[in-house]
Parts: C-alpha cells; structure tokens; sequence
C-alpha cells in the first residue's frame, strides 16, 4: 500500500434492515455490502439466466479490515476475477482504502430515501457488531473480512417499505450439524414454515398518516398461527389510512412469474433462503406508475456509482458487472417494479446439481418453495374478497 494513491469514501450502517445476523452497510445509494459466504458467492456468480430477474446484482467483494481502537473501520477494496481465490493478494494499484463507520448515522440528507432512524433490527445487528469490535480491541487485533457488494433493492424507493419472508418447508442445508437440523425441523413444525411452505421473519412499514415507520422481527413472525400469518400480510399493506390494494394486482402477477420459473429449475433447492417484498409506502401525487424512481437527474447507467469518488468508475472496480442491469429487466418486471418489488435472497444453503460438488443431488423442482409461492398468491387474492 505504500506509495499507493488511496481515496477514502465513508460507508453507513444500512438502516433498512429488517432481517439476517449480521449488519450490512450502505457503500452507496444503489449498493450495500454484505458479509461474504463462499457459497453464496458461488451461487450469485453463477445465478441462471432465468432467475436473474427476481435476485439483487451482484457486483463484486470489499475486503474490509476493521480498527475497534478508532471505532471505525477501514477496507480495503479490489476487484476479483470471478470465482478469484479469498486469499487473492491485493495489488497496491487495485487497492481503494474506505473508512467506515461503525455507527447508525443521522446524516440523510440528500439522500433519495431517507432511511428510518430508530430501526431495532439494524441497532441489533450494529451492537453484536461492536461487541465482536470490542473482543478484538481487547485482543489488540484487527478483524479482517470480506464482504460481497450487492444491489440496494430500496433505492428506488422514498418510504420503503419491506417485508422479509422465509420461503419453503425446510430451513436447514446438508452441510447442517445433526443439531441444527433438530432445531430447524423443530422450528419449520411449530411455525408456519411445515404448513405454508413460508415464514414471517421481518417487516418495516410506514404509516403515510403519521410519517413514521413500525417494524416487526423474526421472532414476532416465529409465533403466528395461519391467521396470524396472514393478518401480518394484510397489516404490511396498510398505510396508516386504507390498504395499498393498488399494488396487489402487480405483486400477484410478480409472484404467479416467480412460481413458474422456480418450477422450470430442477434441482434447485432454496433452503433457508428468503423472499424480499418491497413496495413505496408513499404515494405519488397522481398514483399513476406506483412508486416514483430515485427522485434525483442521475441516469439509470450511472446510479448505481452515485456517491462512490469517480475514479471507481474509471478504474472499472466491479469486473463482475454482468450485462444485466437492475435498471434493464424485462419491461413489463420493470413496469411492475414501479409498484412493488419481489426479490430472492440468502443463498449459503442454495444447491444444485454440480453446485460446488455437493454429493447430494435432488430431483424435480422445490416443491416446499413452491408450497410457500402458492400460498402467498392464495393470500393476496383472497385478501380482500
């Protein structure tokens, strides 16, 4: 690094996060970071082409070296060729260092959606944060770790608002300890994860009434029976006034798309990953398009840079960048994402056949992801009948 031009950008804790372990930080208004897991990794770069429409991009990994003794961390950023070794050395001219700070931030302003102060989950995951900062302090070592650099899916939105389902019969992958899968077996039976094939485990809502934001966690959405259940998904359309009932012909249509291609993909087995809803939880003015896009003059081809110093553009940081842009999906998902957004997410449990040399191997498609898929299409069109 010595003699190296470095350029420093201050990332943010995400204060949108409604559900996982561990924190994820804001890099830019169109990117977050999220702590890498090979596996995951793997999956993200080799996602088939017809599901790339219903995951966040994927753009890269950060290697992020944090210091407890500042309260703050510095990473050091380089871009990786695909399926590149984690121990990759860095190069003094592909190294970016970032200072990061390790706190929930107030400073939004400017930003295209001001992200709620006061999010429980987000606290949560920044104190077990500084904690595992503090074991390291005390240790006087530095924790390094990597983190892979993902599409923000909020960005488009002014008051997101964001529920975190977990999708399928079974939560457990086959790498699990013969105790892990005693536990999630347990907890897939006793919630409604067996029944559904779905979970509740997180939402963020806006009251468009009081201008305020309500949350719910995992362990809320653990201990809701089949009509607790779907009373969680009626209260998440709710704006404090009436029920967003605009939005649910678009999620419906979205979801029946998303069922017949997790179909098409046999295989496939989505353990413990997660299905993304999200939706503007503030109206236009006209209602005519749903919810507005990013309310600046940046171009889709540049907004995803926006905030990051111009030289990352320059120097072509995420050779990863596939051809598929978050902002070039097929037009009718686009028109769509103007009113509500459905995305997957968590893949570290997500095999296939010839996925990383998994020996096992699963005929036909998911069918308990299938189960979950069905019984949120059933739930929104009977919702209000």
């Amino acid at each position: 690094m010595d003699g190296a031009a470095v350029e420093e950008i201050q990332l943010k804790v995400f204060g949108q996060q409604v559900g996982g372990h561990s924190l994820l930080l804001k890099l830019s208004d169109q990117e977050v970071c999220k702590p890498l897991l090979s596996r995951e990794q793997f999956f993200y770069e080799s996602i088939p082409q017809e599901l790339r429409n219903y995951t966040p991009e994927y753009y890269g990994v950060v290697r992020v070296r944090f210091l407890p003794a500042k309260n703050e961390c510095i990473a050091f950023a380089h871009p990786r060729a695909i399926r590149a070794s984690p121990e990759a050395e860095m190069t003094s001219n592909s190294a970016l260092r970032l200072h990061i700070a390790c706190s929930d931030g107030d400073d939004t302003k400017g930003d295209v959606n001001p992200e709620p102060r006061g999010n429980p989950w987000s606290a949560l995951c920044l104190h077990t944060m500084n904690n595992r900062l503090r074991e390291f302090q005390d240790k006087s070592e530095n924790l390094q770790q990597d983190y892979m650099v993902l599409e923000n899916l909020t960005a488009r939105y002014h008051s997101p608002c964001i529920l975190d389902l977990k999708v399928g019969t079974r939560q457990h992958g086959d790498d699990a300890s013969e105790e892990k899968k005693i536990r999630h077996t347990k907890m897939c039976a006793s919630s409604t994860s067996l029944l559904l094939g779905v979970r509740f485990c997180g939402a963020q809502m806006y009251n468009a009434s009081k201008d305020e934001y309500t949350y719910r966690d995992k362990y809320q959405g653990r201990q809701l029976d089949t009509n607790g259940f779907h009373g969680a998904l009626k209260d998440f359309l709710y704006d404090g006034s009436s029920y967003r009932t605009d939005i649910l012909p678009y999620l419906i249509e979205t979801l029946r798309q998303l069922r017949e291609v997790i179909k098409s993909l046999s295989s496939y087995r989505f353990f413990s990953s997660s299905l993304m809803i999200i939706y503007d939880g503030q109206k236009t003015s006209s209602e005519v398009g749903g919810a507005p896009l990013p309310r600046d003059t940046t171009s889709p081809q540049d907004a995803s840079m926006k905030g990051l110093p111009a030289s990352w553009t320059t120097r072509g940081l995420w050779p990863n960048r596939s051809s598929r842009s978050p902002w070039h999906t097929r037009p009718e998902l686009l028109k769509f994402r103007q009113k509500v957004d459905v995305r997957l997410i968590d893949f570290a449990h997500t095999t296939h056949a010839g996925f990383v040399h998994d020996p096992i191997r699963y005929e036909g498609p998911d069918e308990g992801y299938i189960t979950g898929l069905t019984t949120l299409i059933s739930a929104f069109e009977n919702m209000f009948s």
